[in-house]
């Protein structure tokens, strides 16, 4: 399972810049919530799949895109039945700062980091700037190996080309949206200490006390952003982590369940089955099957 916080190096110190290809639910199930410091391009090739970015799902068709700005709590998952072939672009705004005074980040670029400027995030296939921002996008496809030469020119000049689109169409973040963030960031202390205790007894009140919420608010802030309550958060991510398990490390059902957290074995197997169609038991073999067919 992915880190909640991404600290991956995408592309290289020097060049951070990554292109990856992906397929939901081929090859896998989906990306659970995660951030990460770089901006985020999600390209949908042919299918469709549904991202949600700080609770705000959006069905992302062929042909689409959408923008994730760095920091912001974001997942994938599967469309229904639908299966889905897409790109990752992602890449740090240090890539297209300036070595001298850093006139063009500090005017376009940090603004758009921080939430003071806002860009569009969902480009739907019939828009105008869809049909601007797609031949760009097709080029970065197209030299997703930059092993050509001075190709890593074209590459930044394709990005800096996708920003200015889209600082001509961003608009001001105002004081409710900038209040969003904030409360979002302190939420993500709770998703983090999941993260590194999820197998321990954790309550609703730790987490709002963590964040320096009442358990009231902080129930709803936190539905808020992940679209479900903290203790269905806290049960699925501990199921994500037993399944895991139990494909890496092949241990035995009792053991998995009390090392995730789950201290009623028949619970954790009915909870299980339920989330993945699956008994426990029987996890292991029927994703070998699945692998082999």
């Amino acid at each position: 399972m992915a880190e909640l916080h991404e600290e991956k190096q995408h592309g290289r110190l020097s060049f951070p810049y990554a292109i990856y290809a992906g397929k939901i639910p081929e090859w896998l199930r989906g990306f659970p919530l995660h951030w990460h410091d770089e901006m985020e391009i999600i390209y949908v090739v042919s299918g469709c799949m549904i991202v949600s970015v700080h609770s705000n799902e959006t069905i992302l068709k062929e042909g689409e895109m959408i923008f994730i700005r760095p920091q912001l709590i974001h997942s994938i998952r599967p469309h229904e039945d639908d299966p889905a072939y897409y790109y990752n672009i992602l890449f740090r705004f240090t890539l297209l700062e300036s070595s001298t005074k850093n006139y063009c980040a500090e005017k376009y670029l940090y603004p758009i980091y921080s939430g003071n400027l806002l860009i569009p995030d969902h480009i739907e296939r019939d828009s105008e700037l869809c049909k601007i921002l797609t031949p760009h996008i097709q080029t970065l496809i197209d030299n997703r190996h930059y092993e050509g030469k001075g190709e890593e020119l074209l590459i930044k000049g394709e990005l800096f080309s996708i920003m200015y689109q889209l600082y001509r169409s961003s608009r001001p973040g105002d004081e409710q949206e900038l209040y969003k963030m904030s409360v979002n960031q302190r939420l993500k202390m709770a998703l983090s200490f999941v993260e590194d205790h999820y197998n321990e007894s954790i309550s609703v009140a730790q987490a709002a006390e963590l964040c320096s919420f009442s358990e009231s608010y902080f129930s709803k802030m936190f539905r808020n952003l992940t679209g479900i309550s903290f203790t269905q958060y806290l049960k699925n991510y501990r199921l994500e982590m037993a399944a895991e398990k139990l494909l890496s490390e092949k241990k035995n059902v009792s053991e998995t369940a009390i090392e995730c957290g789950f201290n009623n074995i028949s619970y954790f197997t009915r909870a299980f089955h339920n989330k993945y169609g699956v008994l426990p038991s029987h996890f292991s073999e029927t994703k070998e099957n699945a692998g082999t067919g």
